[in-house]
């Protein structure tokens, strides 16, 4: 379990979500790594002071004063704050429930008490936590991006398919791969079965509602169909073969 210091405002960066409790991440927050993920330690106080620190002060501080409730003027002992050893509650002023975390932070990682190693291990501890939250906030804005740019693309082939579509019923117009003038017969329109579509060669699935071309005889009776058409390439079809002009 690790702090992770305030960054400066040049230093910010979207803030990765807490997959525990969907709540951001800011650099003040205490945090801990479960597998690849950085989560809190605790989502209901994500600011508390992990177990680690709360052992050094009452080790190390448990006789002089820890942090000054300024709106009170009134300095406080570990030992007269509402959370205990075993960090049950928040580090709150007892006469005016100020939550005094930061400042006993910064006392913790400030105090000449504590020996130079104690000291160095916590400072160590702080670098990590900043490294470690920093990874996860590049690894959010990796992901946004990602996120936006298939946002873009997807966008993007909704636009150009139909488009793309179109230019390729028109060379089977031109080709006679598909007819513009002897289809005289629509059936109504059911779930696919499987067959291929005339227009975009591919399977019409269950999941698509799919268009058969028929021809009538001379007896007005309809014949097996000519092929099969998704909904959406019938409708483009139909439409462009109403403008289709056969070359002389």
């Amino acid at each position: 379990m690790c702090y992770a210091p305030l960054h400066s405002a040049a230093e910010m960066t979207p803030e990765p979500a807490c997959p525990r409790c969907s709540r951001a991440i800011s650099p003040e927050d205490t945090v801990e790594r479960d597998g690849d993920r950085v989560v809190h330690v605790d989502c209901l106080q994500p600011r508390r002071l992990t177990r680690e620190e709360r052992v050094l002060l009452f080790q190390y501080c448990w006789d002089h004063g820890v942090v000054e409730c300024v709106p009170c003027a009134r300095i406080f002992r570990q030992e007269e704050l509402f959370a205990s050893l075993f960090g049950d509650g928040m580090d709150r002023c007892p006469k005016c429930r100020r939550n005094l975390t930061d400042g006993i932070r910064a006392h913790l990682f400030n105090c000449g008490m504590l020996p130079v190693t104690v000291r160095r291990r916590a400072q160590e501890t702080r670098e990590a936590a900043r490294r470690l939250v920093k990874q996860s906030s590049q690894l959010y804005d990796r992901a946004d991006v990602l996120m936006r740019e298939a946002e873009a693309l997807r966008d993007g082939l909704k636009r150009s398919a139909p488009d793309a579509l179109r230019r390729l019923i028109k060379v089977k117009l031109r080709d006679g791969s598909l007819p513009h003038n002897n289809a005289s017969a629509i059936l109504p329109g059911g779930r696919g079965d499987g067959s291929t579509c005339r227009a975009c060669d591919r399977a019409i699935t269950n999941r698509s509602r799919m268009i058969a071309v028929c021809k009538r005889t001379a007896l007005l009776e309809i014949e097996e169909p000519l092929f099969h058409l998704h909904g959406g390439c019938f409708d483009l079809w139909n439409e462009e073969r109403r403008e289709f002009k056969p070359s002389a």
